[in-house]
């Protein structure tokens, strides 16, 4: 899953999906608005949630852009160092996509509860959520990943990965030009044997201005991850909570959707 738990200000929204495997400015207006034609002078700071909206139990924290991207590049260099199995379904558009990320052509929510850390990431830079597809789904929807640097070195992680249906209102909107929501739940062996497990969710969404347009630049890339907490390592390994239900984690992607298409 490519979130991991936000802990403070260098905390990411993008970790690499199977080395994390789990996920500054902050959001205005209604957050619910209806999907309509974005105005065009609609930045991404406009198009993020709204506080109000954020689920019951979580508060919004500070994490800037670049603090984010400086965040992924730890996990995302990590993770390419890392044995992936199926070879093929090792994720690429965590990668591809920081680089292109700055606070010009971006913005971010981020907020915490007690058990739970959640981030929405609005951008005018692409991600690869073909991609995205690929890695979490068909064959690569169990991976198993070996860590072979830095402190979880010799870590076994594996990730299954649930594709969830694709939100009411995102269904019927003519600007979603392609999405995918996934839940992950992640069971990290450790190299003494003891083992934690950890439930997420990411949502990722490409949208376009309206139905008439073409112009793949004009498009606003949503993602929304919300991360629970990893279990104290333990053998055997004890189930984790999920940090939402799925159907709860769906509404609250069609609400960044409804955001986003201001």
């Amino acid at each position: 899953m490519r979130v991991r738990a936000l802990r403070g200000r260098g905390a990411s929204v993008m970790a690499a999906a199977a080395l994390m495997s789990t996920a500054s400015l902050v959001g205005c207006g209604d957050g619910g608005a209806p999907a309509g034609p974005a105005s065009v002078a609609a930045v991404p700071a406009d198009l993020l949630l709204a506080t109000g909206r954020l689920p019951a139990g979580f508060a919004p924290v500070q994490l800037s852009v670049s603090d984010l991207v400086e965040g992924n590049r730890e996990p995302i260099e990590a993770a390419a160092e890392a044995d992936v199995s199926p070879p093929d379904c090792r994720p690429t558009a965590d990668a591809e996509l920081n680089p292109e990320i700055d606070a010009a052509n971006s913005a971010v929510l981020a907020a915490r509860s007690s058990a739970a850390s959640l981030v929405e990431l609005v951008t005018t830079a692409q991600r690869d959520i073909s991609a995205d597809i690929a890695t979490s789904t068909g064959r690569c929807a169990t991976t198993t990943t070996v860590i072979g640097t830095g402190n979880l070195r010799g870590a076994r992680i594996v990730t299954r990965y649930t594709e969830l249906p694709t939100p009411p209102q995102a269904r019927e909107s003519d600007r979603l030009r392609q999405s995918v929501l996934l839940r992950s739940d992640v069971t990290t062996t450790l190299p003494d044997g003891t083992a934690t497990t950890q439930v997420g969710f990411a949502g990722y969404a490409l949208l376009v201005p309206d139905s008439d347009t073409t112009d793949s630049g004009a498009a606003v890339t949503v993602q929304l991850t919300v991360s629970g907490e990893s279990t104290a390592a333990s053998d055997p390994p004890t189930d984790a909570r999920p940090p939402m239900t799925d159907a709860a984690f769906g509404a609250l992607f069609d609400d960044a959707l409804s955001a986003a298409s201001r």
